[in-house]
């Protein structure tokens, strides 16, 4: 597989089901044969990663509009029974074997760099999983697992011995990681409009109660909304000095817990509509200098 472009990050926010408009901007990007060298993803931004990376048009919308009309995708009774509102089994382990497989040597043969987001448990401190220590669909599965597993809706992902929350609780927007990484440039994907400022947890006393033996996960979630508008301001910041280019939603009209599959279709459309319109200047700003 050729790369494209080289020293350009893709950062790929998550949000759940809100993750279906970076799908749709990741579908334009692959119709175009716009690829970048350096991919790094949260929570559901990891699972649009490993699609990009791949290269599957196809598994792009499957796996975030699709996957909703299947009656194992979420409810009430998983979670109830410890797997999670949104089904982890069958997410993670059954999905990406049977009803929307996914092509793991074309991920692995892809020479672009990927990294998937995580919160340790016991530090509270992000974990960046690297593609190349990657064996097996299985294992990248539990790490995708594990950078989407949100507290209270999902039980904590276990790998090797360590427990493991969203990365969207320590680094929601890894620019930091990315430059550190060597890009010189940034593409971001976002969930939300631009302008967002986020606030504080709201339901911080049932979080604290949750998550009782690990205190420092707790501060880091009640301190989540200042480390992510730090990182906008950043991102902001290279935008005005040419370094980074931001596709985010002119509007949001679906939320993270979204299972309509004709809202999460429209809303797919609607991202690769918008995606289209910002091409020429996408295009102008991976061939500057």
């Amino acid at each position: 597989m050729e790369q494209n472009k080289e020293k350009v990050s893709l950062i790929i926010e998550g949000g759940a089901m809100r993750g279906v408009f970076c799908a749709g901007v990741i579908s334009t990007l692959l119709r175009q044969e716009i690829y970048l060298d350096y991919v790094i993803g949260v929570s559901s931004g990891s699972a649009n990663g490993i699609n990009y990376v791949s290269r599957d048009l196809t598994r792009t919308k499957a796996s975030f509009v699709d996957i909703a009309a299947n009656p194992a995708f979420s409810g009430m009774k998983y979670l109830l029974n410890g797997q999670g509102y949104f089904n982890t089994k069958y997410i993670y382990e059954d999905a990406i074997t049977t009803d929307i497989p996914f092509q793991f040597e074309s991920f692995k043969q892809n020479p672009t760099s990927m990294k998937i987001v995580v919160t340790d448990m016991e530090t509270a401190k992000p974990v960046y999983f690297d593609k190349d220590d990657i064996a097996t669909s299985a294992e990248l599965g539990l790490k995708i697992r594990a950078s989407s597993t949100v507290p209270l809706l999902m039980p904590p992902t276990q790998i090797n011995g360590k427990y493991y929350l969203d990365g969207g609780i320590v680094d929601s927007l890894p620019i930091e990681k990315a430059i550190a990484d060597g890009n010189q440039k940034h593409v971001i994907l976002l969930t939300r409009p631009r302008g967002y400022i986020k606030e504080k947890q709201r339901f911080s006393a049932i979080i604290r109660r949750h998550l009782r033996a690990y205190p420092e996960v707790v501060a880091a979630i009640e301190q989540r909304h200042i480390s992510y508008n730090r990182s906008m301001e950043l991102i902001e910041q290279l935008e005005q000095e040419n370094k980074a280019f931001v596709i985010a939603p002119d509007q949001l009209s679906i939320g993270r817990m979204e299972r309509n599959v004709q809202r999460l279709d429209a809303y797919y459309q609607y991202a690769e509509r918008a995606a289209e319109r910002q091409l020429p200047e996408l295009q102008d700003f991976l061939s500057s200098r």
